[in-house]
Parts: C-alpha cells; sequence; structure tokens
C-alpha cells in the first residue's frame, strides 16, 4: 500500500467535485503505476507492507481505496465544520505559483486548522485528513496544480504522518 494511492483515493472521494478537478484527479491516477509509484518523475516511495504479504511488498488497492474513502468522510465533515479557511488555500496556492511553499509552512497551515477540530477526533488522525483536504482544495481551486502538487503532498504526509497511515493499514 502506498499513501499515494490513499491519497488519491480520498481525492476521488470528495464531493462536489468540478469538472477540471475530476479530470485532474483522472490525469493524475493515470500518473500513478501499478505499484503506487508516480511515473512522472522517476522518484518512488516506500511500500508499505501489510502483515499477511509476507516479504513482496505490494500495493493493496482495496485497502487503499478503503482507507481513503474513509478519511474522506471525515474530509467531508471537516468541510462542513468549515474547519479550513478560502484565505488559507489561496495562501497557499500563491506559495505554489511563487514557489515559496516549503513543507514547514505547509505544516504550521495544517497545524492552524487543528483548533477547530470537532471533540474526539485524534489529533493526528486530524492533521493527516487536513493535509489531505488541502490538498483537495489547491486541486479544486486550481486543477492544473494538482499533478505537481501531488508529489509535494505524498513527501509532506510520508515525512509527517508514515507512522501513523502504516497503523491504519494495519488495523484493517
Amino acid at each position: 500500500m502506498t499513501v499515494e494511492r490513499i491519497l488519491l483515493a480520498f481525492l476521488k472521494h470528495q464531493k462536489d467535485q468540478n469538472h477540471d478537478y475530476e479530470e485532474a484527479v483522472n490525469l493524475l491516477e493515470k500518473t500513478v503505476d501499478h505499484d503506487g509509484y508516480l511515473e512522472t518523475d522517476g522518484g518512488t516511495f516506500k511500500d508499505f507492507v501489510r502483515p499477511d504479504s509476507g516479504s513482496h511488498p505490494g500495493v493493496d488497492e482495496d485497502l487503499c481505496r478503503r482507507l481513503g474513502a474513509q478519511l474522506a468522510e471525515l474530509g467531508d465533515l471537516f468541510e462542513r465544520e468549515k474547519l479550513i479557511k478560502q484565505e488559507l488555500v489561496e495562501s497557499l496556492v500563491n506559495q505554489i505559483l511563487d514557489n515559496s511553499l516549503t513543507e514547514d509552512r505547509f505544516k504550521v497551515a495544517v497545524e492552524s486548522s487543528l483548533s477547530k477540530i470537532p471533540a474526539g477526533i485524534e489529533q493526528e488522525k486530524a492533521s493527516l485528513v487536513i493535509a489531505m483536504l488541502l490538498t483537495s482544495k489547491i486541486g479544486k481551486s486550481i486543477p492544473s496544480l494538482l499533478q505537481s502538487y501531488f508529489t509535494t503532498a505524498v513527501s509532506f504526509i510520508q515525512d509527517n504522518y508514515n507512522a501513523y497511515v502504516e497503523g491504519l493499514a494495519e488495523e484493517r
């Protein structure tokens, strides 16, 4: 299983998708190869190995889709609660466009939305969903940015929430 596949499933499950966003997600889906790696830049990321998969790491497509859908449902709740302000999305888009968005700035953006999460939701899960939701909102704002930003978002999730995502996979 890979973060790429989970994030892609999340993006596909987002409600109220506009046509350009859907096309950008479909194009993105075509660039993720059968092992869950992005083909666009030649870079690869670590596979997650499920306990029952033995020594052959691989992508459990169904598990990735289920996790992405589950996280997207929480993202829908966050949307209804209006946890992420449009000004924050616009600021991130501007930083992407002028090449000034850093992982630290993105982390600050994620953390700035945490103060408003509903009670009873783990902070790490909420952070992961907010990072994914920001990715979706960036793609919806300017669909042409989704392809290039996706790699950055995956890297950010890998760097900050890898252990949490692995734990989610093991729970399934």
